[in-house]
C-alpha cells in the first residue's frame, strides 16, 4: 500500500490531512458501533417492551435518512471541517448524557428523544467526513483509500457488536461512556485535517459553486446533475436493487432459522460470515483496485453474488447456507472502492456532499421493506420460493449492470484523470 501507482513511492498515507481525516472517520464509526446494540438493549431495560425497544431503532433510522435527504446541500456550503467536528461534539454530549443519567434514572422518553435528535443531527452532517476525502487525497489514490475504509468498516461492524454487549454487561453506561470518547477522539483529530486543491493549494469547503445561490436551488443542483448521468442513475437503480436482494435474503435466513428453533448463537454466526468475508474482501480490493479495469470487474462481481446465493434456492442445510451467504459479501469491498471511488473522484469537490446523498438514500429507500417482505413470502413460498425472489431481483441488477456500456468502459484507476463520468 505505501507504494504509488506510478513508482514514486508516495501513498495516499503522506496527503496532507489524510492520517487526521482516517482517524477522525474511524473513531465515529467505533463510536456508532459501540453503542449500536447497547441502545437497543437499553431501550428494552428502561421500557420493558420490545415494541419499544424496536420503535426506538426506526425512529432513530427515520430520522437520520430524513435528515440526510438534506444534510448533502448543507455540507456542500459549509466547512466541512468544523461540520465534523460539531458532529463529534453532538456524539460526546449525547452520549455522555446517556451514561450520566444511567447513573441516576433515565426514562424512555428521555432515551428516545437524545436518540433521536442525536441520529437527525449525525444525518444532517454526517456526510461531511465523505464529501471530504475528494480534497484531500490524490484522484489516483481513490480506490486503495476506499477499500482501506471498507475493510475498517467491515471489522469494526465484525467486533463491535460483542465488545458492546460485553460493555453494557459489566455496566449499562459504560458503552455509552466509550461511544462518547470516541467522538471526543474524533472531534480532536477533525481539527488537524488540511484540505488542498487540485494545485496543491489550500482550500475552503465554502469556496466555489456550493455557495452560490440559494439552499433549495443547490439541493435541486445535486439531485439534477446525478439524475443527468447515465452512469449515476444505473448505479442507483441497481444499488437500490442489490440492496433490497441482498437484505432480504438476510431476514429471510434469520426468520427461517428462528422458525425452525435455530438457537440464537449459530443465527448469530451468519451476520458474522458474510462480515468476516467483507473483510477479506476489503483486503482483495487494497491489492486489486487499482490493477484492474472497473467496469468489467464490477459486472463479474454482481454475477459472483448471484452465484454465490443460487445454492441457497436448493436447500437449507445451515452449512451451505453459512457458507453461501458468507460469500455474498466478499466483492462487495471491491465494488465499492472501484465503482463508487470513480464516481466520487470524478464529481465536482464542491458537491460530494449532495453526491453522497443522492448515492446513498435511493440505495436505502427498497431496504427498508426487506423484513415485511421476507416475513409474508416465508409462509407461501417456503425458504427456496423466498430466496428465489430475491435472486430474480439480484439477476436484474447483474443485467443492468453489464447492459450499461457506461459502466463496462470505466477503465483502471491510473486511467481517470481522462475519463469522464457519463
Amino acid at each position: 500500500m505505501k507504494q504509488d501507482m506510478d513508482g514514486t513511492g508516495k501513498s495516499f498515507w503522506q496527503s496532507a490531512g489524510y492520517v487526521s481525516w482516517f482517524t477522525a472517520d474511524t473513531a465515529s464509526a467505533v463510536g456508532a458501533a459501540m453503542r449500536a446494540l447497547a441502545i437497543s438493549l437499553l431501550g428494552y431495560a428502561v421500557s420493558g417492551s420490545t415494541v419499544a425497544a424496536g420503535w426506538l431503532g426506526t425512529s432513530s433510522m427515520i430520522a437520520q435518512q430524513v435528515a440526510s435527504v438534506f444534510g448533502g446541500t448543507f455540507v456542500d456550503r459549509h466547512d466541512r471541517k468544523r461540520l465534523i467536528v460539531t458532529n463529534a461534539v453532538v456524539g460526546v454530549l449525547a452520549w455522555g448524557t446517556i451514561s450520566v443519567l444511567l447513573c441516576g434514572a433515565l426514562s424512555f422518553p428521555v432515551l428516545l428523544l437524545i436518540a433521536v435528535l442525536a441520529s437527525g443531527i449525525n444525518g444532517f452532517l454526517g456526510s461531511a467526513t465523505d464529501a471530504m476525502l475528494r480534497s484531500i487525497i490524490d484522484i489516483r489514490y481513490y480506490p486503495k483509500a476506499r477499500s482501506l475504509n471498507e475493510g475498517r468498516d467491515a471489522t469494526i461492524t465484525m467486533v463491535g457488536g460483542p465488545i458492546g454487549g460485553f460493555l453494557y454487561s459489566v455496566a449499562p453506561w459504560l458503552p455509552f461512556l466509550v461511544s462518547a470518547c470516541m467522538y471526543a477522539v474524533a472531534g480532536v483529530a477533525a481539527t488537524g485535517i488540511h484540505e488542498h486543491g487540485a494545485d496543491g493549494g489550500h482550500i475552503r469547503e465554502t469556496d466555489g459553486d456550493a455557495a452560490k445561490g440559494g439552499f433549495f436551488h443547490n439541493f435541486l443542483e445535486g439531485w439534477s446533475w446525478s439524475l443527468h448521468r447515465k452512469t449515476l442513475v444505473i448505479v442507483l437503480i441497481v444499488a437500490a436493487l442489490v440492496n433490497f436482494g441482498v437484505n432480504g435474503i438476510q431476514y429471510a435466513i434469520q426468520l427461517h432459522l428462528v422458525s425452525c428453533g435455530t438457537n440464537a448463537t449459530s443465527i448469530g454466526f451468519i451476520s458474522g460470515g458474510i462480515s468476516l468475508m467483507m473483510l477479506v474482501g476489503s483486503l482483495l480490493a487494497g491489492k486489486l483496485s487499482d490493477k484492474v479495469p472497473v467496469g468489467p470487474t464490477v459486472c463479474l462481481a454482481y454475477l459472483f453474488i448471484c452465484l454465490c446465493v443460487l445454492p441457497m434456492t436448493l436447500t437449507d442445510n445451515y452449512w451451505v447456507m453459512m457458507v453461501a451467504n458468507s460469500l455474498v459479501g466478499l466483492p462487495f469491498p471491491l465494488i465499492n472502492a472501484m465503482l463508487l471511488g470513480f464516481i466520487f473522484a470524478k464529481s465536482p469537490t464542491s458537491m460530494q456532499g449532495r453526491i453522497t446523498v443522492t448515492l446513498t438514500v435511493p440505495a436505502q429507500v427498497l431496504s427498508m421493506f426487506c423484513s415485511a417482505v421476507a416475513g409474508t413470502l416465508l409462509p407461501v413460498l417456503g425458504f427456496h420460493g423466498t430466496v428465489l425472489v430475491f435472486l430474480a431481483v439480484l439477476v436484474a441488477s447483474a443485467v443492468l449492470m453489464i447492459c450499461s456500456r457506461s459502466i463496462r468502459s470505466i477503465p483502471k484507476a491510473a486511467q481517470w484523470e481522462h475519463t469522464m463520468l457519463r
